[in-house]
């Protein structure tokens, strides 16, 4: 017999006393089955009024169920007159007073406390938010964590007000009136369901419609009906992506072909590529030799620049085919990253996936010109660009540069440093010496604007010049700045003198014959030995024409 008839049997067996209290009534009952006021009691409403709804206890006074019990205007509809309905009892003292409130919240407690047990989803409705969560009716008032609301995190919580939905009870504490709840976990398990469904029936190469759920920085999650498969970023397209947002967002309709299924962890991996030819597939059509093309720098290196052609194509600019002249130095001053340029294709290689670039090859090449303007010999004018150690470069009007070696900036002067002979920016004439288009060289002379002085000596001639310097074995007599000629001592005079022995001294005016010219190693050699013997010879002939046959002592004393 269930409690419910022992308390039918209790109160039929005062039916008959119309005498018997309310006391009496509760000994009684406590007699039969210890029971207080937290027991039920069943009883019949017999009449409502303003103030509740009076039922018939069997006994002298009649007991009470206050509507003040009920929230305004939302008493339930199950109260009403020949309603039978079990009450709890709430004070004894004058007017019996009943609670079916009480009886209504112990079983919503009761039935939470079977859901829990059992693990079944209770019905619920989000009232308000508190803090760290919401208050959740599920009968009972529950708690809801904020991060149990949804497997994703969540922002704007005032819009979840007033929505229901199925919770699961994770937490059950009836002696202090506390219930946790959780929505994620309804969610999480519903996946779950779906996503063992979903990886049944899913095999590798399949091509699906899905949906994008959500965006990481490695790429995208696509829903495809009760599982979410990764769409790596480099499974998007074929070219390289920056930002995974440039080409999809949440919601976004995908077509997508499946890469592997991992149903030992309940993974999907997808691809969008590979539903489109791969762009080096027709490559050498789209990019023939010889065709120039816009394209985009996507990074420049120490060896040249990539260019993106099109999405999935780059070439490689390479530093020597930017420009005719100082390419690498042009390439790195003028080309950024991001900016656009125009290209030539001069070769593409389909299987290893490259295509070489010229900008060079766009225009044409100043040294073919070279070659025919420039000839050696040619005097041109030119701009100082840059000083060396070994010498100067000068551009020349077509563009291209010439060398002027450290050996050809002067006749006489011995040059050691050319910055100190010439400036950057300094505009100079030079004489071409030797042009070389297959290896890019032009060789310039600034001295050769003018004859070699020393071509200016010739053996035999009478020169004069001072003595600038005196050494064991002669003396160096100056015929000009710079240019200084050598009389060895043995040199010095038709009379037998010391060969170790100079008879010149410094700053001394001589003149003398020249007997020698090295053009080639800058050296000329002087004597006056010689002279003197000319002049004795041209004496001699000039008297030997006349009658009479002087003697030499007589020519000398002529002399």
């Amino acid at each position: 017999m269930t409690e419910n008839n022992k308390l039918d049997k209790i109160v039929t067996s005062f039916e008959d006393d119309e005498n018997i209290s309310m006391s009496d009534l509760m000994k009684n009952y406590d007699k039969t089955d210890n029971a207080d006021f937290e027991k039920e009691l069943e009883v019949t409403i017999i009449e409502e009024n303003a103030d509740g709804f009076m039922v018939d206890l069997r006994m002298k006074s009649e007991g009470i169920i206050p509507k003040k019990e009920f929230e305004e205007n939302k008493v339930p509809t199950e109260l009403k007159v020949g309603a039978r309905v079990k009450v709890k009892i709430l004070s004894t003292y004058g007017q019996p007073v009943l609670s079916y409130r009480k009886v209504i919240e112990e079983a919503k407690w009761d039935a939470a406390q079977e859901a829990f047990k059992n693990a079944e989803r209770l019905p619920g409705t989000i009232i308000k938010t508190v803090k760290g969560g919401f208050l959740v009716d599920i009968g009972v008032s529950a708690f809801l964590h904020i991060s149990q609301l949804d497997i994703y995190f969540i922002k704007e919580t005032e819009k979840y007000v007033g929505k229901s939905y199925e919770f699961m009870i994770t937490g059950f504490d009836r002696k202090n009136k506390k219930i946790t709840v959780s929505r994620r976990k309804v969610i999480e398990d519903e996946k779950n369901v779906a996503k063992a469904s979903a990886l049944e029936s899913i095999a590798e190469g399949q091509i699906l419609d899905g949906t994008v759920s959500k965006i990481t920085n490695f790429g995208a999650f696509i829903n495809l009906g009760g599982i979410d498969g990764l769409l790596h970023l480099g499974d998007v397209a074929w070219h390289k992506i920056k930002k995974i947002e440039d080409l999809l967002h949440i919601g976004q309709t995908v077509t997508v072909q499946v890469l592997r299924v991992d149903r030992t962890n309940g993974k999907i991996f997808l691809s969008m590529k590979n539903l489109t030819p791969h762009p080096w597939e027709f490559a050498d059509k789209r990019f023939p030799v010889g065709l120039i093309v816009e394209g985009s720098v996507t990074a420049v290196m120490s060896y040249g620049a990539f260019v993106e052609l099109e999405p999935g194509i780059n070439g490689l600019l390479h530093s020597s085919e930017y420009a005719w002249n100082d390419s690498e130095a042009a390439l790195k001053k003028e080309v950024k990253e991001g900016q656009k340029i125009k290209v030539k294709i001069i070769n593409v290689d389909k299987k290893k996936k490259k295509i070489a670039l010229s900008v060079k090859e766009m225009f044409t090449n100043p040294w073919d010109e070279a070659f025919r303007h420039y000839l050696p010999g040619t005097v041109i004018r030119g701009i100082v660009q840059k000083i060396v150690s070994f010498g100067a470069f000068v551009k020349l009007p077509e563009g291209i540069e010439g060398l002027i070696n450290i050996n050809n900036f002067s006749w006489l002067e011995r040059v050691k440093r050319p910055e100190d002979f010439l400036k950057k920016g300094d505009e100079v004439e030079a004489v071409i010496l030797e042009i070389n288009p297959q290896i890019k060289k032009i060789s310039l002379s600034l001295k050769h604007t003018k004859s070699d002085p020393y071509k200016n000596y010739k053996v035999d001639a009478l020169v004069k010049g001072r003595v600038v310097r005196v050494t064991d074995f002669g003396a160096f007599v100056e015929l000009e700045s710079s240019i200084e000629a050598l009389i060895k001592n043995k040199e010095m005079s038709s009379v037998r003198i010391d060969e170790f022995q100079s008879v010149l001294k410094e700053s001394e005016e001589v003149e003398a014959k020249i007997i020698k010219v090295d053009i080639k190693n800058r050296k000329i050699e002087l004597s006056i030995k010689k002279l003197e013997f000319d002049r004795e010879k041209e004496l001699i002939r000039k008297y030997s024409n006349k009658e009479d046959n002087p003697k030499l002592g007589d020519i000398l004393t002529e002399e």
